[in-house]
This record gives C-alpha cells, sequence and structure tokens, in this order.
C-alpha cells in the first residue's frame, strides 16, 4: 500500500492502475534461526549494574541521553554463536589484564572500543579489537600490539587484526592469514577484515537463487552488477549469463571481487571501480548490442538508496529490460521506485518501469528486517 501510494503522487495526471498489479510473495524463511550471524561488533564499556568497567557485549539504553549500558551476550544466542560468545569472553580477559583502559562511552575517554568478530561455516575466526588512538603514543600502540599477539599466539584457524579510530581509521594485521574463505552457492569467496559479506549465509543462498530463478537469465543477458561490492551476486549469477560487469565505488572491495573471480576460474566477468552515476552510462553504450541481446541490472545500494543520476541512466537506456533492486529499507526502494517508475520528465527520459513483484527473505531472524527484492521491467 506504501509502495501504490507513493507512485500515484508521482503521476501528475492520471495514474495507469491497470500497470501497476504487482504481486508479493510470502516471506522465505532462514533455513538457521539459532546463532545465524556470521559477524558481529561486540562494544567496551562499562556495565550499570554490576559496575564492571570491561564488559564487552551489546549497548542497551541511549548514547545521547548518557544512560548506556553493556550487556554480556550470553543470552544472545538467538544471533549470536557459541563460538563468537566465547570469543567475547576471553577477550574480557585481555582487556582486563591489559595496562590500557577501557573506553568510557559517557565521558569519551580510554582505548579499548569494541570487537569485531567474524566466523566461517568451516570453523575460522577472524578478530578485529578496535581502539581509539588518541590514547595512545607510538610506542604504546607497539606496545600494545604485541601484548594482542602473544594473547592469541596459540589460537589455530584463527586470523587477529586492530583497528584504530579517532582519526583516520587505520588497520594492521597481526596474526594468522589475512583472509578468510568461505563457500556461497558453491563458489569461494575471501573475506577480510572490512569486506562486505551477508551476515546469514545459507540464507544468502536463497537470496541468490531467488534473483536467479526470478529474472529468467540465459546466455543472451548480460548482466549489469551495480553496487557489486565483493563480486558476490555477479560472481554467483555468471554461469547463467553472457557476461557480467560489475560496478562498485570502494576500490579495495574491487581488488577483491577481482581475486574471487580469480580464485573460482570466472573468465566472464569484469569488475570496475568508480561511481556509478559516471560509469554506467558508458559500460551500457560499450556493451555489443544484437536482436537477442538483453541486459538485465541488479542493484544493490547503501542505504542511502540510488543516485538519481544513476536511475536516470538505467530510464534512458531502454535496453535494459530488468532491474532487481536488493533493499532492506522500505523508505529506501520506496524513493527510488518514484524515480523508476514515475512519468516520463526531463530528468529522467524513457518509459517508466513497471514494478512486478517483491520477495522478501529473513536474513535477520528475532529482527523486524527483511532482505527484500523488488522486480521491475
Amino acid at each position: 500500500m506504501l509502495i501504490k501510494q507513493a507512485l500515484k503522487k508521482s503521476w501528475p495526471t492520471h495514474f495507469p492502475e491497470a500497470d501497476y498489479q504487482f504481486s508479493i510473495s510470502e516471506i522465505k524463511p532462514s533455513p538457521i534461526l539459532l546463532g545465524y550471524r556470521n559477524k558481529c561488533e561486540f562494544t567496551v564499556g562499562t556495565n550499570s549494574e554490576s559496575g564492571d568497567k570491561d564488559c564487552v557485549g551489546f549497548v542497551k539504553g541511549s548514547f545521547m541521553r548518557g544512560n548506556i549500558s553493556i550487556e554480556a551476550p550470553d543470552d544472545c544466542k538467538e544471533t549470536c554463536s557459541q563460538v563468537m560468545i566465547d570469543e567475547v569472553k576471553f577477550f574480557k580477559t585481555v582487556i582486563t589484564k591489559s595496562q590500557f583502559p577501557t573506553y568510557d562511552n559517557v565521558a569519551n575517554i580510554g582505548v579499548w572500543r569494541a570487537l569485531e568478530t567474524r566466523t566461517t561455516q568451516n570453523g575460522d575466526v577472524m578478530i578485529t579489537p578496535i581502539v581509539d588512538k588518541r590514547y595512545l603514543s607510538s610506542e604504546d600502540l607497539e606496545t600494545l600490539k604485541s601484548y594482542l599477539k602473544d594473547s592469541y599466539a596459540d589460537r589455530k584457524q584463527f586470523s587477529l587484526f586492530l583497528k584504530l579510530t579517532g582519526g583516520k581509521e587505520e588497520i594492521f594485521h597481526l596474526a594468522g592469514p589475512e583472509f578468510m574463505l568461505e563457500k556461497l552457492c558453491g563458489y569461494d569467496f575471501q573475506i577480510t577484515s572490512g569486506s562486505f559479506f551477508q551476515i546469514n549465509t545459507p540464507c544468502a543462498e536463497i537470496l541468490y537463487q531467488t534473483i536467479r530463478d526470478t529474472a529468467k537469465l540465459d546466455e543472451n543477458t548480460h548482466l549489469l552488477d551495480i553496487c557489486c561490492g565483493t563480486g558476490t551476486i555477479g560472481i554467483i549469477l555468471s554461469k547463467y549469463v553472457h557476461k557480467v560487469t560489475g560496478i562498485e565505488l570502494i576500490e579495495s572491495a574491487v581488488e577483491d571481487a577481482k581475486k574471487n573471480a580469480e580464485r573460482n576460474n570466472i573468465t566472464n566477468v569484469n569488475f570496475m571501480a568508480g561511481n556509478a552515476k559516471f560509469i554506467t552510462p558508458g559500460v551500457v553504450s560499450s556493451i555489443p548490442k544484437s536482436a537477442d541481446t538483453r541486459i538485465v541490472a541488479v542493484v544493490d545500494p547503501p542505504r542511502s538508496g540510488l543516485h538519481p543520476d544513476v536511475i536516470s541512466c538505467l530510464r534512458k537506456n531502454e535496453i535494459i529490460a530488468e532491474i532487481v533492486y536488493v533493499s532492506c529499507d522500505i523508505k529506501q526502494i520506496t524513493d527510488n521506485m518514484v524515480r523508476l517508475c514515475g512519468p516520463t520528465s526531463s530528468k529522467y527520459l524513457g518509459d517508466p518501469f513497471k514494478f512486478v513483484s517483491c520477495v522478501a527473505v529473513d536474513l535477520f531472524p528475532h529482527t523486524k528486517t527483511l532482505r527484500s527484492y523488488f522486480f521491475f521491467s
């Protein structure tokens, strides 16, 4: 209802009601419901009830009101695996024994700020302690690095990084492999400390299978993967299409995408670094055209949504047959949908797209958030 109301407002005259008879499928459930997250970030601070200043866990309360408390994740097994809970407990002993103070979120002073944990289905673990460098001298920083390496010296299948905040962000690799490998839909993907990866791996397979089944990909399809990240969608769908072109703003993500393609012996993909609003027009114009050529765009934008210039490019290139829009924010997709499906104007040339269907997947069990796929033709 919210989507149709927004579309009606975008048409200054008669809204073509008959063209917008879309379908919304039942929510696809997650294959796992407990401990499903492969990444969690835990805050370091004070537990208001016990007075423990070295508590590691989730924030309870409000930063703005200054009444926050850090709660250990022992009872959060709906989202956190036992492996992550054990890592939190061990990290607590590490910071308690150290010479550096934990961060006070009210006074805004201290060193130990957070712990990022990542895991894979085959048992690999990667942790990244996060510290505030404003309270560390160069000598202190080297002491802290050595202390962390000694604390985790005997670990197997384990990677240790250190992230500095409080100014320009820096990441140091301290021990273990520089990346982990996670298998998704039969492909191996490289995960580094800063990589984006869907946080529910088994459910992510359902996500990508849904795209494949609904977009009706074939050997004549050129897949345009906008905001491609580390290339997950493009690589998984590459065997169903003629060619994949991925566009991503973050250069390090593009480098990871290229390595992932090489690792999986994928040769019909090309990943490009740059702003989608500048690169997309050139990519579309360079695709060899024939009577059978079919371009399908997959867009997985950040929470701010697609830039209006990218939407304008998608609309005026009418050879783009379908758009698959990935979203977990109904406001984001509603704003972009108005521009994709609104009437032709000087800003948005070409015929409007039609919203065809929506499929939601329960990527985040026990929360109100869904990962949804919107299909336009």
